[in-house]
């Protein structure tokens, strides 16, 4: 299991972004299987997110063992939070982790993760996080090795946290609509027989398009990241879709990313200008 340690805290600042009570106001009021399966996952315990706010929207966290969709047009903050989720896990949890990316190089994940004081570079040296990247051609190896490499990972790990970024960049690589989906299903059956908490992005276009169409029936939860213009203003806000065995929030409730915190959902305040969510 993965020891806890102190992150070390950079000097840069993200923009910030987000809806207040007070900003509400304006314009805008978002192949290698295992050879043993892991214990099944006691779907009854709860794992938390550590992001501020959303655990008070879903009965203190998603269940332990299952798999979290979380699906945004671009720039509504998926990788964030995903991040997020994972380095909580570590520092305060002592649960290993696994990062797997189909987009974004392992460079630039560690780069922009210091940017929120994360320090993705000391947690890797302490086996507390590993992060993988599958270029375009490593990507059908992935599901004919039955995500050897990964599994090998999780188990230097004693990972019990994953984040997959993303699949609709994942589906897109295969030459046809039928092995896309068969690729799609196979990913999932994986991630249900490493026996870990597994968040997963989408693509969710603005328009309401949305590129990871089906992933959404596969999983356990579906997140919306909202992240509409009103006006010449962008805010965000999240809302939970649906989450299997949970009494989650049926509200949309506005957040924001802050320097040295990273994602902060607020479920005491409100939307008060009505945004279209036709679709998405």
């Amino acid at each position: 299991m993965a020891k806890p340690i102190t992150p070390t805290k950079t000097g840069a600042t993200p923009q910030m972004r987000g809806i207040s009570n007070a900003q509400a106001n304006g314009p805008a009021a978002m192949q290698s299987q295992p050879q043993t399966p892991p214990p099944s996952a006691d779907l009854s315990e709860r794992v938390p997110t550590g992001i501020e706010g959303l655990d008070d929207l879903c009965e203190g966290g998603f269940e332990r063992g299952s798999s979290v969709l979380a699906l945004g047009e671009p720039g509504s903050g998926k990788t964030t939070m995903m991040t997020q989720f994972l380095v909580n896990g570590a520092l305060n949890h002592g649960e290993g982790g696994v990062f797997l990316s189909f987009e974004e190089t392992k460079e630039s994940i560690i780069r922009h993760s210091a940017s929120f004081g994360w320090d993705l570079n000391a947690l890797e040296k302490q086996g507390a996080v590993a992060i993988i990247n599958y270029k375009p051609h490593e990507v059908k190896r992935l599901a004919e090795e039955g995500g050897g490499l990964i599994w090998d990972t999780i188990t230097e790990t004693g990972a019990k946290r994953i984040a997959i970024d993303s699949l609709s960049a994942y589906v897109i690589l295969f030459e046809s609509q039928y092995q896309a989906r068969e690729a799609q299903r196979n990913l999932f059956e994986l991630v249900r027989k490493w026996g870990c908490t597994t968040m997963m992005s989408g693509e969710a276009a603005a328009s309401g398009d949305r590129s990871s169409v089906g992933m959404d029936y596969l999983s356990d939860a579906v997140l919306l990241l909202h992240h509409p213009r009103q006006r010449n203003v962008r805010f965000r806000a999240i809302e939970i879709l649906k989450m299997r065995g949970t009494n989650h929030s049926q509200k949309i409730c506005p957040f924001e990313f802050l320097p040295s915190v990273g994602m902060k959902v607020y479920p005491g305040e409100d939307i008060f200008e009505e945004f279209g969510t036709k679709g998405f």
